[in-house]
């Protein structure tokens, strides 16, 4: 009996529950879709979130269920056009602002993978590609190895939840439908942090890419010394142990510099966020045109 009158007190509960999220996606359904473009777009660039390791299900279901979370607790409002072809432009419009997001964010990221590609030339290792899961493409062993230790330091620091946080406070700086995208300043914004990629890439790489010149510089004057040295051999045994050991050297400084990386990360996405929230400007009064127009008249 009891068991029964446990599930007649609880049942009720549930189907209101089912009742009450059914009746909020009836009223929001168009808001609703636009959300979830928005989160798309994000999820298709931001690191971590856009590895394709993760089975396209398990992203999907993380996508709609964060916009259900979203749209429960906020509940947010947007000026939904009666035109299906301009409902079309606004999800689209939706899903760059979260494409653009995730690219802010991602750009410092594959800095840190090139760095490593670059060492891997000057190491003479650039023809050893493997296989990274998580682009789903081929990378040099070095810039595989930066990537999985960025993406290491980026979880335990938790900044995807940082960057997930700070997403979602772009709906407050950039309300559903009002993102105006003829702002200058939105293309200045963008190219100063893309600007930055080759930057990061160098700096990463300098302490590696000094002591392999200096090894190159030593071998080119052991040549011209005693050329019966066979001095190839000698750069393909060299330079990617001393590469190497040179990293395991430096690599408490380098976690501590993806420590700062990963910051700068969510940083540089809110920083667009903000540039971003220019609002569109409002249409001119038809009243100041019939008032000019009895200027003119008189």
């Amino acid at each position: 009996m009891s068991a029964h009158s446990t599930l007649a007190t609880t049942a009720p509960d549930s189907i209101e529950s089912i009742a009450y999220l059914i009746k909020i996606l009836e009223k929001h359904v168009p808001v609703y879709f636009l959300l979830v473009a928005r989160i798309f777009g994000m999820m298709l660039q931001a690191p971590f979130f856009s590895g394709k390791s993760l089975p396209t299900q398990a992203r999907a279901a993380f996508m709609v269920g964060l916009s259900i979370m979203y749209m429960i607790t906020v509940q947010p409002t947007a000026t939904i056009p009666g035109n299906i072809f301009f409902y079309t432009i606004m999800m689209v419009e939706e899903a760059l602002i979260g494409m653009l997001f995730g690219f802010c964010a991602y750009i410092i990221s594959a800095s840190i993978q090139a760095a490593g590609e670059i060492i891997d030339v000057q190491m003479g290792m650039s023809m050893v590609t493997l296989f990274n899961p998580m682009t789903k493409s081929q990378s040099s062993a070095m810039g595989r190895l930066f990537f999985q230790i960025e993406l290491t330091v980026f979880i335990i620091l938790n900044a995807h939840l940082y960057l997930l946080a700070a997403f979602f406070k772009s709906f407050d700086l950039i309300p559903i439908g009002s993102f105006y995208f003829a702002s200058p300043a939105i293309l200045k914004q963008f190219t100063e942090i893309a600007g930055q990629m080759f930057q990061i890439s160098i700096q990463l790489a300098m302490p590696i890419l000094l002591t392999l010149f200096i090894i190159d510089f030593s071998l080119g004057i052991t040549n011209k010394v005693s050329p019966q040295i066979n001095v190839l051999e000698l750069n393909f045994a060299m330079k990617p142990t001393t590469g190497m050991i040179l990293l395991l050297i430096i690599m408490s400084s380098f976690v501590g510099v993806l420590d700062e990386y990963s910051e700068k990360m969510v940083k540089d996405a809110s920083k667009m966020m903000k540039v971003m929230s220019v609002q569109r400007p409002k249409p001119p009064d038809k009243n100041v045109f019939k008032k000019i127009k009895k200027v003119n008249i008189k």
